[in-house]
């Protein structure tokens, strides 16, 4: 399988296919690349989430029903 990635930073109104590759079942993924320096990144979306909850809400509870561990050789 042949791969070729091509980013642009301005996508043209057309994208040429490879002449290798014409005649041929291709597939063909667009994927909108964010502006790393964009303010809509998800870093933003992450630092704009309220912070709620207490840090206990988010620790691991004890297990009381587990017994001691017992190996087995």
């Amino acid at each position: 399988m042949q791969t070729i990635r091509q980013i642009y930073e301005d996508a043209p109104d057309a994208i040429p296919i490879p002449e290798a590759l014409r005649h041929r079942r291709i597939e063909v993924l667009l994927i909108a690349r964010e502006d790393p320096l964009s303010p809509h990144g998800l870093k933003a979306l992450l630092a704009d989430m309220p912070d709620v909850g207490d840090d206990a809400d988010f620790s691991r509870q004890r297990n009381i029903e587990r017994q001691d561990v017992i190996w087995d050789f």
